[in-house]
């Protein structure tokens, strides 16, 4: 509990900190075009600001003695690896956007492309997932089958974590609302913290934006608490918003392919959707919420049944 009262504090003051250097700077977020009309009035909402309550979250789990767990440090590895990663992808659609405002590039302000970024995703997911197995964590009994099973789930939550960061205040606050369940941790306990700092900055209407860097880590760290707590099979419950955001996207990709050009939802992500069928944004957060807080709730029932 003191951690993460003290991550909070710390996260409130270094997000505070990070807006008033990112509008110095110009590190503006661009609206895609093509997005719901009513987010075009957040062009320019300073973007990255995962940099700060991952920057709370770390060094608030480290001075309260989590060096000492070999796994937890193992996990923290992952998600700052995962958060730069997210940062290099935020960093290349900014510059991007610089040099197209000032006329010395056509392109769109677009980050990495999706393949590198899966690759980079798929080498940290793979090595924590092998140090993982080697210290005992198993998911379908075979080494190899868990290793790559563990990898999946990583990636899978790395990008699914990225697209729920939507709309202001959702990925923090249904992340927020994840980690309860994982509340024995002390890097749960950190994040949770800091996420709560953060929100005073990312809720509606929000000043400040987590972007890639923030919601990348997020993912990893719900991922790798999964794992390591033994409750993987668990994520499809607690982490049912993610999960959804993901496959709506999914859905609607491969049924466009298939019908040359036909939409199954009205825009995904899923929340888009909702938005677009005259859902107020802040309506969606809080529906969004509700669902997450009965999953885990469910989830939390679950695991206490006796086998």
């Amino acid at each position: 509990m003191l951690s993460l009262l003290v991550a909070g504090a710390a996260s409130l003051v270094f997000t505070g900190v990070f807006v008033q250097l990112a509008k110095h700077a110009g590190w503006g977020k661009a609206i895609r075009p093509q997005g719901p009309q009513s987010h075009l009035g957040k062009s320019g909402t300073p973007t990255m600001a995962g940099v700060a309550f991952l920057a709370a979250t770390v060094l608030v789990w480290a001075a309260f003695g989590g060096l000492a767990s070999g796994s937890e440090t193992a996990l923290v590895l992952l998600v700052i690896g995962s958060g730069l990663l997210g940062l290099f992808d935020d960093w290349l659609g900014l510059a991007r956007k610089r040099r197209a405002a000032l006329g010395q590039s056509t392109e769109d302000g677009g980050g990495l492309g999706a393949r590198y970024r899966l690759i980079v995703q798929g080498l940290l997911a793979v090595a924590f997932s092998w140090w993982a197995v080697s210290t005992g964590a198993a998911l379908l009994g075979v080494g190899w089958l868990d290793v790559i099973a563990f990898a999946l789930v990583i990636v899978g939550a790395i990008n699914a974590f990225n697209f729920t960061d939507g709309l202001d205040g959702l990925a923090a606050g249904v992340t927020a609302i994840v980690l309860l369940f994982f509340i024995g941790s002390p890097l749960a306990a950190a994040l949770l913290g800091a996420l709560l700092g953060f929100l005073w900055y990312n809720g509606h209407p929000a000043r400040t934006i987590m972007g890639g860097v923030g919601a990348e880590a997020l993912g990893a760290a719900v991922a790798g608490l999964a794992i390591l707590q033994g409750t993987v099979w668990y994520l499809p419950l607690v982490a049912a918003i993610p999960v959804l955001e993901v496959l709506s996207v999914i859905v609607q990709v491969s049924y466009f392919r298939r019908t040359g050009g036909k939409r199954l939802l009205r825009m995904s992500p899923l929340h888009h959707h909702f938005e677009l069928s005259g859902w107020s944004e802040t309506r969606v957060v809080t529906r969004f919420y509700l669902v997450t807080a009965f999953c885990v709730a469910l989830a939390l029932a679950i695991r206490q049944v006796p086998a």
